[in-house]
């Protein structure tokens, strides 16, 4: 399991991570806390699910937002940078995304955006995951806990 191996790399190298997600609406950090230990490792989250939660919580543009419905590349690593800013993590993760038919702007239901900001840079992903919307949720959350491991592994 990707999250279990989250926690031993984190805890390895003495680095947390705080996340902010939306399309997932807190799986994520559901994942990320599951194995005992992981309040040593996992600073906390927000659930930004709504455009005025992003706006009010981390100050993204109206404009952006507007123009994005939340959900872009940009939007992810602004999310990522921040919450790891706002929570004095040493690692960031976001994500964002359309989970169901609600999907906007050209996007396709099930697309998903991840961001991981670290001091030194921001790596954004993506991904088009198909399935009912709880299951593209849950699809996403796991994607984003490989995406995190796979850059632990590489710092």
């Amino acid at each position: 399991m990707p999250a279990t191996k989250v926690f031993k790399i984190l805890k390895n190298k003495k680095l947390t991570v705080a996340a902010v997600e939306s399309m997932t609406a807190g799986y994520l950090s559901y994942l990320l806390t599951k194995t005992p230990g992981s309040s040593n490792t996992f600073k906390g989250s927000f659930v930004v699910y709504s455009l005025d939660s992003k706006n009010r919580l981390f100050k993204l543009p109206k404009e952006l937002l507007k123009k994005t419905q939340g959900v872009s590349k940009e939007i992810a690593a602004f999310l990522a940078e921040k919450i790891r800013k706002k929570l004095k993590s040493n690692i960031g993760i976001s994500i964002v995304g359309f989970a169901g038919a609600g999907a906007k702007k050209g996007k396709k239901a099930g697309t998903a955006f991840i961001a991981i900001s670290n001091k030194k840079e921001i790596f954004v992903t993506s991904a088009i995951i198909d399935g009912t919307r709880d299951n593209v949720r849950k699809k996403a959350a796991k994607f984003a806990t490989e995406f995190l491991y796979q850059h632990l592994k590489a710092l």
